[in-house]
């Protein structure tokens, strides 16, 4: 009876401790420092976009931030209101507007706006610091990326701070952007801004995209991108401009606004050698009524990269007050989370 007992602890033990287990966002960084740090502000949202984890089979039940050793987080514990919502999207198309990041049907609050406690992260501590602003989800999230291939979404809303001075980690590597030219004028103003950036070859499966926005499109019509590969340069009879892209391929934008703009978005691809220098002409056009309307072109140039740093990750960040939440997309890593399941 003492033998069974004592196997009894044991197994409990290990089956406690098999059920304890986490991942970080990045993934492989639960005993790494981050290389830079990322203010912790109140009134702000957060977004992490993660295709790092692709591998996991997880029951997320946790989530925490930790604070950035090499900065000097202001001395106190305070609280926060935080709320919390984790989906999935494909990472190939990233958007500036935040709640454009999830795919149908997979956008869970999985932690409702609640006050919670924020430690004190002016102390000592150790490097890296623990993962120790920390919530238990009240609804859990089945994330099966080993199936679905989606990247990870965690969106964070924090409000009415008690303590602004605190500083999160993160790790990060900057991309590099290339060469935009203008190619001639929109009709009635409708201007495309684009470039091309470049991670390299440390981000395998998005290190290379297009970056395109809009403005003064057609009031709330929808805006496609017109990719080629030459410059047409073409005046054709009934269009409002010259013609520059001839599609070889064509990527949606979105539906402008009503003052006619589409944030960006970012179209990714996997990173490819033989992309460097490569040469991209494109134009966007919008069908209103029976009106066809084109943008000014752009010829955009791919930066040549070599570095062998950085994530298939990237995080968001906007002012609550600002409307819609939108934000420049910082792909090359994250703020660091860890998820428990």
């Amino acid at each position: 009876m003492k033998h069974l007992a004592s196997t009894a602890v044991v197994l409990g033990t290990l089956a406690t401790g098999a059920f304890a287990q986490s991942f970080t966002s990045p993934a492989g960084l639960s005993s790494t420092e981050g290389n830079a740090f990322f203010f912790a502000s109140t009134n702000r949202r957060y977004m992490g976009i993660d295709a790092t984890n692709t591998s996991q089979v997880a029951t997320i039940k946790s989530f925490a931030l930790r604070r950035d050793k090499g900065s000097s987080s202001t001395a106190g514990a305070s609280t926060v209101d935080l709320t919390l919502t984790i989906g999935e999207t494909n990472m190939a198309a990233v958007y500036s507007e935040m709640d454009r990041n999830f795919l149908p049907g997979k956008r869970t609050v999985v932690f409702p706006k609640t006050n919670v406690n924020w430690p004190d992260w002016g102390g000592a501590s150790t490097t890296p610091a623990p993962f120790d602003f920390k919530v238990s989800l009240t609804t859990t999230y089945l994330y099966v990326g080993l199936s679905s291939g989606n990247a990870l979404v965690w969106d964070l809303k924090l409000e009415n701070g008690t303590n602004t001075g605190n500083y999160f980690d993160r790790d990060f590597t900057f991309y590099t952007t290339g060469t935009s030219t203008v190619l001639g004028s929109g009709c009635s103003g409708y201007s495309l801004s684009t470039n091309f950036q470049s991670n390299g070859p440390a981000m395998p499966k998005f290190g290379m995209r297009l970056r395109a926005g809009v403005t003064n499109a057609p009031a709330s019509s929808p805006v496609t991108l017109s990719v080629g590969l030459a410059d047409a340069n073409a005046t054709i009879p009934g269009f409002c401009t010259t013609l520059h892209a001839v599609p070889v391929a064509m990527l949606p934008m979105g539906v402008a606004d009503t003052s006619g703009r589409v944030y960006d978005a970012y179209f990714n691809t996997p990173y490819d050698m033989a992309l460097n220098g490569f040469n991209l002409y494109t134009q966007a056009f919008s069908i209103s009524g029976a009106s066809l309307a084109l943008s000014n072109g752009r010829k955009d140039v791919m930066p040549t990269v070599t570095t062998t740093l950085g994530h298939d990750a990237c995080y968001l960040w906007s002012s609550l007050t600002t409307t819609p939440n939108n934000s420049t997309v910082f792909t090359g890593g994250s703020i660091l989370a860890e998820f428990g399941y």
